[in-house]
């Protein structure tokens, strides 16, 4: 036999063997070079982007497995730089990141809040135990330098001095001299507070009684005087540029709407503005990111409303006049901030394209929109500043295979494309991840719902291989087209794309009580504990994937955590022949009991009649009601400083199945850590562990 022979019997012999080795495994050669777990998660996140008084350097925290750091950039050239010198995935978060007045000083809080028992966050159950303070770092990185306790501190608009309440008191500090000092007391505390323009008076809310009311308390005269006095609740109190008015949200007694106000900074001339109309759509919108309420513009104020079933913002003038809408059309606007000159305000809208968000600049005076960025991307967190060269933003970006990065677009509004300026690893598998697609399915009683398919590449022809449904926690959440917004997300983003790697069909499943969709969506009849509504849109969507030609029927799985994970569990509960395993992250299990722990004790309605019916229908709507038809194996997992969904949820789970017998299961439980756990490494052996539990399951058929 010649050599050439030899060597191609040789080669023959060592695909055959590595096809043979695949196959065991349940995996086709094409698939078998995924990217890896930790490359994939080998991003830098970015979050919390602000930009120095005088433009010109921006800030944001960076999250690169489990390292948290300040990092800034400056003009002209942006490159990126660490500020600070975290070298360790301990858990610790950084937050309330701000420059100081003069640009060459950044505040931020390291550590997290208290739970119910004043415990702070400690995952690493570290033995010295662990703290929640305000440091202060110089822009050239200095070393940090404690300032005071972690508290959110709200800075003088000139001068280098901070303030913040606590209890009755409210309180100051010179940042250089590092002395706080009690400024001024109010009964029942301060809440919401404002400096005004010229930093001589301090605006703020005082909740009592029932009510709310306005104050202003005097630099000068070291008085406080009461701006508004009525029963009903005042909030938001915000100051014109000139400071001689405030805006406010007023939410009448006894009743379902709010109003847009003002009143002089003397205490006269109250004017409401505008009143939104009675009916379904009258309260008061949540702010999904918390970054907007009310605003005061130039000559406009800007206020969130969903009069259309939709959540948008609007502009009235000041003094009176026409409201208008900024965002008509089918879609929310999820976080905003004014333009520096105040003509104009930032969003971030899916009104462009409802599974992305895109980042316009609206005009107060006439709505007329500059596009920063549309098409397939998610973009959020603007920050604007203005220099003699034009108006500039930063922002945070990402599509389908980039993950998060801040980017900067010069001169909005002129041609030009927008700089990324955080890194993204070399590890980074940006070429190797999918594009999911959208795709719209039908419930049964009819409603349309949304969903992201993760097709995995080089499948054989005619193969039919695993699916995996996701599902979202909140329930006030969305999913999108492409690496997400909030951090918890992002990472299930980056686990879905893992799967996919692997093999798996994976639909991402935006079911009714989530955002993005409308009002009528996020409310709809018997949702969660009032009936499970919802649970028949995961039923949809395992209805779906049976029908796809790459999906085998018999080998759907589900994963999902918090509100995702109550709803894996329910398919496991109520539909094992269509659900064959669950990985199950930190889920409610009985709404009966999460209802008492969220009110802290019995459930409360008029009459003992009423809260044993809650509490039945409650129960009904929960897995627990259906442990004797749960046959599909899960994996429990949850941190036990959960502050969300008690711990208490997955042991009496766990404990139900050992009762009953027959259903495998596995337990994955990290001591000290919270619900959005905080440690990389918990991530990853989450991960892993979820990957390893598909495949034990769902990998042969």
């Amino acid at each position: 036999m010649s050599a050439s022979r030899s060597a191609l019997g040789y080669a023959l012999r060592t695909l055959m063997l590595s096809a043979l080795v695949l196959a065991a495994a349940g995996l086709s050669p094409a698939r078998a070079q995924d990217p890896g777990l930790d490359a994939i998660f080998s991003f830098h996140l970015p979050s919390g982007v602000v930009v120095s008084p005088e433009g010109g350097r921006i800030a944001w925290v960076g999250n690169q497995e489990g390292l948290r750091n300040v990092w800034g950039a400056e003009a002209p050239e942006w490159e990126p730089r660490r500020l600070t010198r975290y070298f360790d995935d301990d858990g610790q978060e950084l937050s309330a990141l701000q420059f100081t007045p003069d640009g060459e000083r950044l505040l931020y809080i390291r550590g997290g809040g208290t739970n119910r028992d004043g415990d702070l966050p400690n995952p690493t159950s570290d033995a010295s135990g662990v703290s929640r303070d305000l440091w202060m770092i110089t822009w050239q990185g200095s070393d940090p330098w404690r300032v005071y306790a972690g508290v959110g501190m709200t800075l003088a608009p000139h001068e280098g001095l901070a303030i913040w309440s606590s209890g009755d008191d409210v309180h100051i500090m010179d940042l250089d001299e590092l002395e706080p000092h009690r400024l001024f007391t109010v009964r029942s505390g301060a809440a919401e507070l404002q400096w005004s323009p010229d930093g001589r008076r301090i605006a703020f809310s005082s909740s009592r009684d029932g009510r709310a009311i306005l104050g202003v308390y005097e630099m000068l005269s070291g008085r406080i005087r009461w701006l508004t006095n009525t029963i009903h609740r005042d909030r938001y109190p915000r100051w014109s540029p000139d400071g001689s008015r405030l805006a406010f949200i007023r939410f009448p007694a006894g009743r379902r709407n709010y109003q847009v106000c003002t009143v002089s900074a003397a205490g006269d001339g109250e004017e409401m503005l505008w009143e939104s109309p009675e009916g379904d759509y009258a309260g008061y919108p949540r702010s999904i990111s918390g970054s907007y309420d009310l605003m005061y513009g130039a000559a406009h104020l800007v206020f969130p409303s969903e009069q259309t079933g939709w959540n948008h913002l609007y502009a009235v003038p000041d003094q009176g006049g026409e409201v208008r809408d900024l965002m008509p059309g089918e879609g929310i606007v999820e976080n905003a901030v004014l333009s520096p000159d105040g003509e104009a305000v930032y969003v971030s809208t899916n009104i462009r394209g409802i599974d992305h968000r895109q980042l316009g600049r609206i005009r107060l005076a006439d709505g007329e929109a500059q596009w920063v960025e549309e098409g397939e991307v998610i973009a959020w967190s603007p920050a604007p500043w203005q220099d003699e060269e034009g108006e500039h933003v930063a922002y945070i970006r990402s599509t389908a295979r980039e993950p998060a990065r801040v980017y900067i677009q010069r001169e909005v509004g002129r041609r030009g494309d927008p700089a990324p300026v955080s890194p993204l690893p070399e590890e980074f598998p940006l070429e190797e991840l999918v594009e999911p697609e959208q795709v719209i399915f039908t419930a049964p009683d009819g409603l349309e719902i949304h969903g992201q398919l993760f097709m995995p590449s080089g499948r054989g022809r005619g193969e039919r291989v695993p699916a995996v449904i996701f599902m979202h926690g909140g329930s006030r959440r969305q999913m999108l087209l492409g690496w997400h917004n909030r951090g918890y997300y992002h990472n299930a983003y980056g686990f879905n794309q893992y799967l996919a790697s692997r093999g798996y069909v994976v639909l991402s499943v935006n079911y009714r009580s989530g955002i993005g969709y409308g009002v009528d969506f996020r409310e709809p009849e018997d949702y969660g504990w009032r009936g499970a509504s919802e649970y028949q849109d995961i039923v949809a969507a395992g209805r779906y994937l049976q029908e796809l030609e790459a999906v085998d029927p018999e080998r759907i799985g589900l994963w999902g955590g918090s509100y995702g994970g109550y709803l894996t569990a329910m398919g496991l509960a109520r539909d094992s022949y269509l659900f064959k395993a669950g990985v199950d992250l930190h889920g409610v299990h009985d709404w009966s009991d999460q209802l008492r722990w969220y009110g802290r004790g019995e459930i409360t309605a008029p009459s003992e009649a009423m809260r044993d019916s809650i509490a039945a229908l409650a129960f009904r709507s929960s897995p627990m009601a259906d442990i004797a038809t749960w046959t599909s194996p899960v994996l429990i997992v949850h941190g036990d400083d959960d502050r969300n969904v008690p711990f208490e949820a997955s042991i009496d789970l766990a404990a139900a199945l050992a009762r009953k017998g027959d259903v495998p299961f596995q337990e994955l439980y990290f001591p000290d850590e919270v619900h959005g756990f905080l440690r990389h490494a918990s991530w990853m052996e989450v991960y892993r562990s979820a990957a390893e539990f598909f495949d034990r399951y769902l990998r042969t058929p």
